[in-house]
């Protein structure tokens, strides 16, 4: 019986040890693939700086790099990585990190006035959160002020009499 005991217990051992190699050759052969679906996007870039170097415009540089974020925006759809849609959209801290906050009468509190980096998610899961502008509500100041403005921009009052 007790020698069951020990074979069992050594079977087991040797599972996990199989489990452990198995996981990290997995994550091996992973990283490989990404890797290798980078580089096609590392020769357009090598190709887009030899370019520049005899080009005379801009514009053949430009093209060369737009190929090249052409190229990684198809890597990014192909492993289902997609940008997150922020500007005019509520902000929703599982998504957006909010940067600043910037009071605004044209916007509700709370919506995404502006982008500063991209975000993006993988499968519904998100890979890195926008950093965002997200408007607030204006304060008694600004409010009064806003008001101001707009009393003195209607008719004009003219108490003067000639």
């Amino acid at each position: 019986m007790l020698e069951k005991l020990q074979r069992v217990s050594a079977d087991f051992a040797n599972y996990q040890k199989r489990m452990v190699r198995n996981t990290e050759e997995t994550r091996q052969w992973t990283k490989a693939e990404m890797i290798r679906s980078i580089l096609p996007a590392i020769d357009d870039f090598e190709q887009a700086l030899e370019a520049g170097k005899t080009a005379n415009d801009l514009q053949s540089l430009l093209a060369g790099f737009k190929l090249v974020h052409e190229h990684l925006v198809a890597m990014l759809n192909n492993q289902q990585v997609e940008a997150i849609a922020s500007k005019g959209q509520m902000f929703d801290p599982s998504v957006h990190e909010a940067m600043l906050q910037q009071e605004s009468t044209e916007h509700e509190p709370g919506t995404v006035m502006a982008e500063l980096r991209k975000g993006y998610t993988m499968n519904g899961r998100t890979l890195r959160p926008a950093r965002v502008t997200v408007s607030k509500s204006p304060s008694e100041k600004e409010l009064s002020a806003a008001d101001e403005a707009e009393q003195g921009a209607g008719p004009q009052n003219n108490d003067s009499q000639d």
